[in-house]
């Protein structure tokens, strides 16, 4: 590496991850002459096999010591089924990192690119394009809580959710950016369920009165949550930047990516705005293992699929949602011209009408055609 160059650690991770990620890494060279600078990447081999070898459930003081020598972070997708049990790789990493790094802002954009028809019938791209800014390191996902009277008739679980002033006062105050940066009338919606949550509310209300009486040039609002995700459905247009507690986002921006054309189009940062830390970027697909392996009919369990058979179904993953998702790494990064090359490239390929037809690889290589051509001409 080189102080000039950025420097950049990927954590492919498992199944579809992989795939998605050196897809999008195949095209960098294609991108250099859009670049200010360099970029050095490092493979980091945090993935299922991993957890497994070390015999760890979470990254240690080691790993992330490793990790936070870096400006990026590009992650694929973690989680494989057959070896390791769900939800260790997603607290075990994403989690991990996402606190240990102070990544307190998710910004998960929720765009409808022009020519992409919604779900959402009589909808367009001018309906659909506004951002969720998700509170990404306390609220219900700080992982505590405790089981009590375990395997009993009087079992119970609580499960914590933390929601400090200090937390949302800076979400808010990332999102006050985003939102004068989108329209010379920024609206900003707050959304939590403060008529049931009365306790978790207190700094929520707090910091939403500040910030509609300290920026009156700011059209702020609340909405209840469930609200919320029927207004996404019904009335779209009246949104520009959202900011929501950690588990409402979660699930918002997942009916987010439906309506912006399918969750192989939505992309995700989670960013330290300081800089102390490194950001991390990512697709939110997941690892997909329908995509590698067969399910048995007897069981409802994944099985090996053949070898023609797995070539056939890895050959039906769509990498734009990674192609975008470096594209938001790019930005994080100050390379304006390439993260628009980049994201120009996997919306030109969306918008291909025979886009569904087509293998993973064609379109690698019809993004690549792209890119050269664009780099080039920049």
């Amino acid at each position: 590496m080189t102080e000039e160059n950025h420097r950049v650690a990927i954590i492919a991770g498992d199944l579809n991850g992989k795939t998605v990620t050196h897809a999008a890494l195949s095209l960098h060279d294609a991108l250099r002459p859009a670049l200010n600078r360099g970029i050095d990447f490092t493979d980091v081999p945090y993935d299922s096999d991993y957890f497994n070898q070390k015999d760890i459930t979470e990254l240690g003081d080691e790993e992330l010591t490793f990790l936070r020598g870096f400006d990026q972070i590009f992650l694929g997708a973690v989680g494989d089924p057959t070896k390791i049990k769900p939800g260790v790789m997603e607290v075990g990493l994403l989690l991990k990192i996402r606190q240990a790094f102070d990544q307190y802002v998710n910004l998960r954009p929720v765009i409808l690119p022009e020519g992409v028809p919604s779900i959402i019938v009589g909808k367009d791209h001018h309906d659909i394009n506004f951002e969720i800014c998700r509170e990404n390191s306390e609220g219900l996902y700080v992982h505590e809580g405790k089981v009590v009277n375990r395997d009993t008739d009087d079992e119970y679980a609580e499960q914590v959710m933390r929601c400090s002033y200090r937390g949302i006062k800076r979400l808010t105050d990332f999102a006050l950016g985003r939102a004068r940066a989108r329209s010379p009338k920024p609206r900003l919606h707050f959304v939590f369920k403060t008529n049931i949550l009365t306790d978790a509310a207190v700094p929520w209300k707090r910091v939403e009165d500040e910030t509609r009486e300290a920026n009156p040039d700011v059209d702020v609002r609340y909405m209840h949550i469930d609200n919320f995700m029927m207004q996404m459905i019904t009335n779209p247009r009246q949104f520009d930047v959202v900011v929501t507690e950690n588990m409402f986002g979660d699930i918002s921006t997942d009916l987010g990516a439906v309506i912006q054309g399918g969750i192989g189009t939505a992309v995700s940062g989670n960013i330290n705005p300081t800089g102390e830390y490194p950001s991390m970027f990512e697709p939110i697909h997941g690892s997909a293992p329908d995509k590698w392996y067969e399910t048995d009919k007897k069981t409802g369990e994944y099985v090996e699929a053949s070898w023609r058979k797995r070539v056939e179904l890895v050959q039906r993953i769509r990498p734009e949602a990674a192609f975008m998702s470096y594209a938001m790494m790019l930005d994080q990064m100050q390379e304006k011209t390439a993260a628009q090359i980049m994201r120009n490239a996997a919306l030109n390929n969306i918008r291909d009408p025979n886009y569904k037809k087509k293998s993973c690889d064609d379109l690698v290589e019809q993004a690549q055609d792209y890119i050269e051509k664009e780099a080039r001409a920049a």
